[in-house]
């Protein structure tokens, strides 16, 4: 097994060695396209023949948003390695950044592509990919939505999805980055909680995060920061779910990272996702409410001012 995890480190390594150039949009792609293929495997050995339909998100996505999402994706594999009996795994954080590289993206599929072998060895899957194909004209959001159609095959391998529980996870991480901010600007907190409601939905707490979102947009103007087009984010013509949520909970904790990263807060690094049981969409409404609160103690912010 050493010899393995070894083995796949190895050519991690390997393969940045050789790509001498920073890696671009269609060299992403590739790498997510070879993640996917894997997920095909493995669902061709366990006989699955359930189909995941295209993902076809049209905003302007970023570097931020891809690791996000594949942060998103190695969550869901610990998920599928616990069915299996296998032991979870943390899912490493990064530096706040006021702007990704397509390398940060790359490495993480580097990563998520070395748990598929190992998931693949406990498996005894000997199936192997072909060479990647050349892809060409490829952006952020192409990666973003091919990542999206990961992640839902994930959760047919799982054969559940994500929960409010799981929703949860990703609405800490951001309280917990919205407190990060306050502390660099020495701002006071004496916020409360709001009440909590009746008869929330999935959809309600992702209303929340809508409107999290415009507060972020707000502190983002402010310091000349350009953020995601977040009033096209929210899902048509269909239920939400806990994944939606989860979801929006990444895009937002990729509008925070720029920031985090204005402010110096170098080494303020997201929570890794922490568990949680008997969970309703109302709690997650209510801290994500509890966010907004938060944010809109701030109304200006002065640089040379700010606690480093």
């Amino acid at each position: 097994m050493k010899q393995l995890i070894f083995l796949w480190l190895a050519l991690i390594w390997l393969s940045f060695a050789v790509m001498a150039a920073e890696p671009t949009p269609n060299d992403v792609y590739a790498e997510a396209n070879q993640v996917a293929e894997e997920i095909q495997i493995i669902k061709r050995h366990l006989r699955i023949d359930k189909v995941v339909e295209d993902v076809k998100l049209t905003i302007v996505m970023t570097p931020g948003h891809n690791w996000q999402k594949g942060y998103e994706v190695l969550y869901k594999i610990n998920i599928f390695r616990h069915k299996n009996g296998l032991p979870m795994i943390a899912s490493a954080s990064r530096e706040p950044l006021l702007k990704l590289s397509p390398m940060v993206t790359y490495e993480q599929l580097k990563r998520i592509n070395a748990e598929l072998q190992i998931l693949k060895y406990f498996l005894d899957i000997t199936e192997t990919v072909a060479p990647a194909p050349v892809f060409t004209e490829k952006n952020p959001t192409d990666v973003y939505n091919l990542l999206s159609k990961i992640s839902a095959e994930l959760d047919i391998l799982n054969e559940k999805t994500l929960t409010p529980s799981d929703a949860l996870t990703q609405a800490v991480r951001v309280f917990e980055d919205i407190n990060f901010i306050l502390d660099a600007l020495n701002l006071k907190n004496d916020t409360i909680p709001p009440k909590k409601k009746p008869d929330v939905q999935p959809g309600d707490a992702f209303e929340n995060f809508l409107l999290l979102l415009a507060e972020i947009q707000r502190i983002q103007k402010m310091i000349g920061i350009s953020g995601v087009d977040f009033h096209a984010l929210k899902p048509t013509n269909r239920h939400f779910t806990p994944s939606d949520t989860f979801a929006i909970g990444g895009i937002t904790l990729a509008e925070l990272q720029p920031i985090k990263a204005y402010l110096g807060l170098k080494y303020a690094l997201t929570p890794m996702a922490e568990h949680y049981n008997d969970i309703h969409p109302s709690d997650v409404q209510q801290l994500v409410g509890w966010s907004i609160r938060k944010l809109q103690l701030i109304r200006f912010i002065d640089k040379n001012k700010i606690a480093q």
